[in-house]
C-alpha cells in the first residue's frame, strides 16, 4: 500500500488564507464527525444483495447541544439538482437545521434516515406528541461503480453507529464512511475536508468544508492551476459518476441569507478543480452557522468577502484532499478506481510551472 500525502504537506499552492489546526471541518469548535465503513467481498456482483460491498455512512454533528432544541441557522444551494438528498426543501423554506447531517449512497438514504429518526426520538421524547417533527437531512452520492448499491447494505443501525462514533479531529479522509465507494474525476474519490481562519474586523472565526467527492471526468481535472487530467499517463476507465456534496460549517454569526450566499460561492471552488457540474451530477452545498441561534450580532453583508474566499479555497482543497488521500480500490465485477498517482502529479506540476515561468512569448528577433 502506497503512503498517501495531502497536497498541503507536499507544498502545493492552495490559496491565500491560513488553515486551521487540523485543516478540516472539526477545526470549527464543537463539530464532530463519525464514520461507518462497509467493505466486504470481491469479484462478480452477486444477486440478492450479496455484494461486493463498498459503501458507508458519515455523520456530521454541528455542535454538542441538542440540535432539535437548539437549531442552527442554515442555507443551501442546489448547484445542480440531479440528486436525491432528503431535507433540502425545509432548509430552503425555513433557513435552519435541527438535526445531524448524514451522508451515504443514493439508495440508502431512507435507511439512514430511519436511524437518524431513532436517534432524534431517543433524545427528544416530546417529538410527535407535544412537539413538531424534526427535518431529517440525509445527502447522497451514487457509489454503484464499485458497490452493490442495489443490495442496500447500509442499515439504520449504521447511521446510529456513525452518530455514536462522532468525535473531534483530525478526521479520516479518502476511503472512509460514505466515501468508501466514491469516485472523483474517474479516479478514487471519497471524503475530503479543509478549513480556513477568517479575521473579520479583529474577530477570529473558522470555516470548514467537508466534501463527499464523486464527480467529474479525468480530462477536466485541475490541481493548483495545472491541467493535470490532460497530462497524466493513467487511463480513465469506467463510466463517469455523479454528485458532489459539500457541507460547510462556521462559528461566525451569519444569517440564513448570508449562509446561502456562502453556499453559492462553493461552485467557484469546484471550478478550481475542473468541475463543470455535469448534467447527471447532483451538486449541493449546505452551509451552517454554529453560533447561538438567538445571536443577533450578525456580521455585516459588506464584511463577507473573506468568508467567500474561505469557501472557495476550502471547497477546492477539500476535493483535492479527497483525491490525494484516497487509495486504489477494486469493487464489484473487477471494477477498479486508481488512486491519484501523487509522485507523477507533483512532477507534472513542477514541470508545468517551471516551464511557464521560463516561457517568453516575445522572443528576441
Amino acid at each position: 500500500m502506497c503512503k498517501r500525502f495531502s497536497p498541503r504537506s507536499l507544498g502545493l499552492w492552495l490559496g491565500q488564507m491560513p488553515a486551521g489546526s487540523f485543516n478540516d471541518i472539526t477545526d470549527v469548535p464543537g463539530v464532530k464527525v463519525g464514520n461507518v465503513s462497509l467493505v466486504k467481498g470481491e469479484g462478480p456482483l452477486l444477486p440478492s444483495g450479496k455484494g461486493p460491498v463498498r459503501t458507508g455512512v458519515t455523520a456530521i454533528i454541528p455542535r454538542s447541544d441538542n440540535l432539535y432544541l437548539h437549531p442552527c441557522w442554515a442555507g443551501i444551494e442546489v448547484i445542480n439538482g440531479y440528486g436525491k438528498s432528503m431535507g433540502v426543501p425545509f432548509i430552503q423554506e425555513m433557513g435552519y437545521l435541527n438535526c445531524p447531517i448524514m451522508l451515504t449512497n443514493t439508495l440508502s438514504v431512507s435507511d439512514v434516515a430511519h436511524g437518524v429518526i431513532t436517534y432524534m426520538l431517543q433524545q427528544n421524547p416530546e417529538i410527535g406528541n407535544d412537539a413538531r417533527t424534526p427535518n431529517v437531512v440525509v445527502m447522497e452520492c451514487d457509489d454503484s461503480f464499485l458497490n452493490d448499491i442495489r443490495g442496500r447494505h447500509v442499515r439504520p443501525w449504521d447511521g446510529l453507529l456513525a452518530l455514536q462514533r462522532a468525535g473531534g479531529g483530525p478526521i479520516g479522509q479518502g476511503n472512509i464512511g460514505a466515501g468508501v465507494g466514491m469516485s472523483c474525476f474517474q479516479l478514487k474519490g471519497g471524503i475530503g475536508s479543509s478549513s480556513r481562519i477568517i479575521n473579520s474586523k479583529g474577530r477570529i472565526y473558522t470555516l470548514g468544508i467537508l466534501a463527499l467527492a464523486n464527480f467529474g471526468q479525468l480530462k477536466d481535472l485541475i490541481i493548483s492551476g495545472v491541467p493535470i487530467g490532460e497530462l497524466l499517463t493513467i487511463q480513465a476507465k469506467g463510466y463517469i459518476p455523479g454528485s458532489l456534496i459539500l457541507i460547510g460549517l462556521t462559528n461566525a454569526p451569519l444569517t440564513r441569507w448570508q449562509l446561502r450566499q456562502l453556499a453559492c460561492r462553493a461552485s467557484l471552488g469546484m471550478a478550481r478543480t475542473g468541475s463543470i457540474s455535469m448534467t447527471g451530477s447532483g451538486d449541493f452545498c449546505l452551509m451552517v452557522s454554529t453560533a447561538p441561534f438567538e445571536d443577533r450580532n450578525f456580521i455585516s453583508d459588506w464584511d463577507l468577502d473573506e468568508f467567500f474566499r474561505a469557501v472557495v479555497e476550502a471547497t477546492a482543497e477539500s476535493i483535492w484532499n479527497a483525491l490525494f488521500l484516497a487509495e486504489t480500490m477494486e469493487g464489484r465485477d473487477g471494477h477498479v478506481r486508481q488512486a491519484l498517482p501523487i509522485e507523477e502529479t507533483i512532477q507534472l506540476i513542477k514541470a508545468w510551472k517551471g516551464g511557464y515561468h521560463n516561457w517568453n512569448p516575445f522572443p528576441k528577433s
